[in-house]
């Protein structure tokens, strides 16, 4: 039987001890050579192919509202169209961490990024509601695997103490996708139509997984570090169950108030009457905000704590939200989604962050996926929630997402762990 699963030592729990050596040694400072090999083996396995995959959902996450709404769906079911993406997303996290512990984290991503595809394919092709919301799932599935596995492999190379900076780097990477990734949309919806993004959208999913099939790590089948005796998901559970029942909450909370918005800038857009690609463009100018702000995020972090950023970021979506209700027009709207843009920016890759600080030493990438679970049942939980409120008022339902993100904020005051910065050399790759 099992005595317990021990987490890494970390910020948090230094005294506790480590599952692996990591390229990046957490008490010495790599060599000029062994920074660069890391951070050549970090941009090859992991942060091109996200970088590829990424622009092709941040492509469709602004769409699935607005697809049904061309399908004639009202606003209360158009809102849905991303819950049920985080549907998927929830259905699939829990599971991926045992697909990584057995194909290892390159192969799993592998998985992950077909799926994703065949989600986008499946939403180009579907000719009504619910062939398109069955489409939504499984791309919400390929995505959630996308998520566990890349972190699993950012987690494989890169130290405790430089954990932050990775994970805001690979989180940085998905936001400038996600700027990207709407103006390609906006484009192509202009030029041919709005059901031809979901195909341009699979074929950066595809040059993601060229990208990942080239790179050296393809060659290795496992991980370097994988445990020698797996566990199983009930046990993780069981151990861990401390941390998912209180920081845990924070996580779903989180995982709504971001969920929201991707439903709050389209939604509140159609109801001004704004064309897809004004709100398409609209939507992009939040993703610059957003993406501008990872690498002073990753440095706050990893100096003065992950509360430095969870908190202000959850409290500026919230306002974000409720500046919606004040706005009429275009200009208004994105001013609103700048201001959502800098929360989410300045949170950007806390939750992974997180994840890694508390993980345990066995069982990591299954943990993970619980983790990303939690976030996906809050991302679940959002829309249905702005979906319950606009049906008994419309401006309710934006009113009640302000309320989520101050709760959210409340969450990680009480319970993100104290910082303890231990003394780590300040030289390393930022990844």
């Amino acid at each position: 039987m099992l005595q317990g699963l021990p987490t890494r030592s970390s910020p948090y729990r230094s005294d506790l001890p480590t599952r692996r050596t990591p390229l990046a040694s957490a008490g010495v400072s790599p060599e000029p050579s062994a920074r660069a090999t890391l951070v050549r083996a970090l941009v090859a396995s992991t942060y091109l192919p996200t970088f590829l995959a990424e622009i092709g959902v941040g492509a469709i996450l602004p769409l699935l509202t607005l697809s049904l709404l061309d399908f004639g769906s009202p606003a209360t079911v158009a809102s849905l169209g991303v819950g049920l993406y985080s549907l998927g997303r929830l259905i699939a996290s829990p599971f991926v961490g045992a697909l990584v512990e057995r194909l290892g984290s390159t192969r799993a991503s592998m998985a992950a990024l077909g799926l994703l595809g065949v989600g986008a394919l499946a939403c180009a092709a579907a000719p009504g509601v619910l062939p398109f919301l069955a489409g939504a799932v499984v791309f919400g599935a390929g995505h959630a695997a996308v998520h566990v596995s890349r972190q699993a492999q950012v987690d494989d190379l890169v130290a405790d103490h430089q954990r932050a900076r990775a994970l805001t780097t690979l989180a940085g990477l998905w936001r400038v996708a996600n700027f990207v990734g709407p103006l390609l949309g906006a484009a192509v919806i202009v030029a041919v139509g709005l059901s031809w993004t979901y195909v341009m959208s699979a074929g950066f999913i595809a040059a993601g997984m060229v990208a990942l099939r080239l790179a050296p790590a393809w060659r290795r089948r496992h991980y370097r570090h994988a445990p020698e005796h797996r566990v199983g998901l009930a046990e993780v559970v069981r151990h861990t169950a401390p941390t998912l029942r209180t920081l845990g909450i924070a996580v779903v909370l989180t995982g709504a108030l971001r969920q929201l918005r991707n439903v709050v800038i389209p939604l509140w857009g159609a109801h001004l009457g704004l064309d897809d690609h004004t709100i398409s463009v609209i939507f992009s100018i939040s993703a610059a905000v957003d993406m501008v702000l990872f690498v002073p995020a990753g440095y706050v972090m990893d100096r003065w704590g992950r509360k430095w950023t969870a908190v202000p970021s959850s409290l500026l979506l919230a306002a974000g939200t409720v500046m919606l209700l004040g706005t009429s027009d275009a200009l208004g709207l994105a001013i609103a989604g700048m201001v959502l843009g800098l929360g989410n920016g300045w949170g950007s890759g806390v939750l992974m962050t997180l994840a890694g600080d508390v993980a345990p030493a066995r069982g990591r990438a299954m943990f993970i996926g619980l983790w990303m679970a939690l976030q996906d049942a809050g991302g679940l939980l959002g829309p249905v929630l702005l979906s319950v409120g606009t049906a008994i008022a419309f401006p309710l339902g934006f009113g009640a997402a302000g309320v989520v993100g101050v709760a959210t904020a409340g969450a990680m005051m009480r319970w993100i762990p104290p910082w303890r910065l231990r003394e780590t050399p300040a030289a390393g790759p930022s990844a």
